[in-house]
């Protein structure tokens, strides 16, 4: 399927590791023109040096800071004349006993993954206004839709999802589509790395990390496992596409069957 992508240009932030790394080799090989964001700019020009034949723009991005934003997405213009799609993937998640979650982190974590994607959002329509075309994907996450445990990231998650419900109708009219991919757990250094949730799960449960997220995810997904970046990325790609373009308002499941309602 020729999904329409060569030559359009992309933003995705949280790009230089995990899913957001995966996102940007997965549009890279549709021949999309990549302008990557992270705070880890050691990550995204590494990254750039494994993606071969299309344009990469990396700047270092703190996505919780507006002026950073704006000049940003100043910069990719100036480099490649237009935005065609935006993905708002950067985000963290922290465990915690949901009476004493320290509200400095909750603040700090909508400014993350709620306030950043708004501004985001708004800085790129008029550049799709003038295209007659554009998409966003928000990554929001199937803890969006049902508990996870995690007090900020399920209430921001859920939050990311209306946005994407609101934004859809109001972009509608400009040709541009709004979604969000929602993952279930994903095989990233969100659950692997040193402090993040793996070490939180096994302090909760008593367990060595390998031992607790194994134990997670066959407890809880129906697929036994965790998903793949890749798998994550796929779907993004999909529906940023000029075959999916008359989908919009979609909070997608990508989650091995762990969402049981029937929306």
């Amino acid at each position: 399927m020729n999904l329409g992508l060569k030559g359009r240009v992309v933003i995705v932030t949280g790009a230089a590791s995990g899913i957001g790394k995966q996102i940007a080799l997965a549009y890279a090989k549709e021949g999309a023109t990549l302008a990557l964001a992270d705070i880890n700019l050691d990550g995204l020009k590494k990254l750039k040096k494994e993606i071969k034949d299309v344009d990469v723009y990396v700047e270092k991005v703190d996505v919780t800071d507006a002026e950073n934003c704006a000049a940003f997405v100043k910069n990719v213009v100036k480099k490649f004349k237009k935005i065609d799609v935006l993905v708002n993937n950067a985000g963290t998640a922290k465990m915690g006993d949901m009476e004493t979650f320290p509200e400095t982190t909750f603040r700090a974590h909508a400014e993350l993954m709620m306030f950043a994607p708004v501004r985001l959002t708004n800085l790129c329509i008029p550049h799709f206004k003038k295209n007659g075309w554009g998409s966003v994907v928000n990554i929001a996450s199937i803890f969006g839709k049902q508990p996870g445990g995690l007090i900020s990231y399920d209430t921001i998650k859920a939050a990311d999802i209306m946005i994407t419900k609101d934004y859809s109708s109001y972009c509608a009219p400009f040709n541009v589509n709004v979604n969000s991919v929602c993952p279930g757990p994903v095989d990233t250094p969100l659950w692997h790395a040193d402090g993040q949730l793996g070490d939180q799960l096994a302090s909760a449960t008593g367990m060595k990390r390998d031992e607790a997220i194994d134990w997670f995810a066959k407890a809880n997904i129906p697929m036994g496992r965790y998903a793949k970046p890749e798998e994550i990325a796929s779907a993004v790609v999909f529906l940023s596409s000029e075959p999916a373009h008359y989908i919009t308002g979609v909070a997608l499941n990508v989650d091995g069957g762990m969402v049981k309602s029937t929306l």
